[in-house]
Parts: C-alpha cells; sequence; structure tokens
C-alpha cells in the first residue's frame, strides 16, 4: 500500500485546513522505490506538476516543491511558517542532503481546536475594551486574534492578528477592511 502524506493549507488570517493523499511520485531518493510526495497544481497554472513532498518519512508534508518553469522538474522549495501559506524558501542545497529545520507543525488532531474568548473591561464600563480570541492546541492556549475598542464606543474597531502563534502580531486590520472578521457573528 501506498503511504498516504497529511497537508495542511490556510488563508494566514484563521485555522489550517488539514488534507490527506496517498503519495505519487518520489522526490527523494530515487533508488529508495518509496514514494514520498504527493503530485498537485500548487502554483494554478493548471498542471498537476507541483507536489507536497514528506522529506522525512513521517506521514506530514515539509516542503511544496514547485515546477515554475514547467519542465516537468521542481525547481522552487517551500516550508510552511505554520499557517499553511507555503511561504518560507528553502534552499534546494538544503534537500539534496542537509537535515531542514523542523516547520511548525499544526496538531495533528483532525477535531477542530476549540475557541477560547478572553473579554477585557479595561476602564470598568461594562462594556469589554479588547478581546482575545485564540484556540486550545495542544493543552497550550494560543492567542490568534486579539480585538480591541480604541475609541471607547462600545464596539471593536482594529484586531491583531498572530498568523504563526508565536505571541507577535503579524498583521493588524481596523473594522473597514474585509479581513476583518468575527467568527460567528
Amino acid at each position: 500500500m501506498d503511504p498516504a502524506i497529511e497537508y495542511y493549507f490556510g488563508t494566514g488570517d484563521g485555522p489550517t485546513t488539514r488534507w490527506s493523499g496517498t503519495a505519487d511520485l518520489t522526490l527523494g531518493d530515487p533508488h529508495s522505490g518509496s514514494l514520498d510526495a504527493i503530485r498537485l497544481d500548487f502554483d494554478g497554472d493548471g498542471r498537476r506538476d507541483d507536489a507536497m513532498w514528506d522529506t522525512d518519512a513521517d506521514g506530514v508534508a515539509d516542503v511544496a516543491a514547485l515546477d515554475t518553469d514547467d519542465d516537468g522538474e521542481p525547481d522552487a522549495f517551500y516550508r510552511d511558517s505554520g499557517a499553511g501559506l507555503w511561504d518560507r524558501p528553502a534552499a534546494r542545497t538544503d534537500l539534496a542532503g542537509e537535515e531542514l529545520p523542523r516547520r511548525d507543525v499544526p496538531d495533528r488532531n483532525p477535531r477542530p481546536p476549540a475557541a477560547h474568548v478572553t473579554r477585557v473591561d479595561l476602564d470598568d464600563d461594562g462594556d469589554p475594551d479588547a478581546e482575545i480570541l485564540g484556540t486550545d492546541r495542544g493543552g497550550r492556549i494560543v492567542a490568534e486574534r486579539l480585538y480591541v475598542d480604541s475609541d471607547g464606543d462600545g464596539g471593536h474597531d482594529a484586531v491583531l492578528v498572530d498568523v504563526n502563534g508565536d505571541g507577535i502580531a503579524d498583521a493588524a486590520y481596523d473594522k473597514r477592511d474585509p479581513r476583518f472578521t468575527r467568527p460567528g457573528r
């Protein structure tokens, strides 16, 4: 039986979506005889000439291998930052034998993470001035969004987004921006 490989895609400002498929390509050691990648069209050119590659045989794709010049061979390699964007370039020399640093692997539990909301009333007026939205990732609460009422009118008008769970805001949007979303609202 051919090995199954999991991989994750995301929008960068929300949860990732888990996918899996049967390996149908060998990108690693051609003499091993083992399939270690899944063909797909990652770059949107209409050809299944790209792949999600499991370089360490743990069942989870570590590298997106793209054929950007359409010659049938991958020439651009990317690792995931943990947000499902596959946005960290990986040098070809790193893939030729040196161990690449592990990417931040999303929680492999297929159940959706539990949402946690913390509301903070900074001025004791009864309205929350800030709201932290996060998820339980392996027993640890990870904040993903911080909604802020910056003008004191009782409504949130800005959001700070931590895309990769490192505790540092990666983006900020005001309420007029379409990326200022409220789950369940």
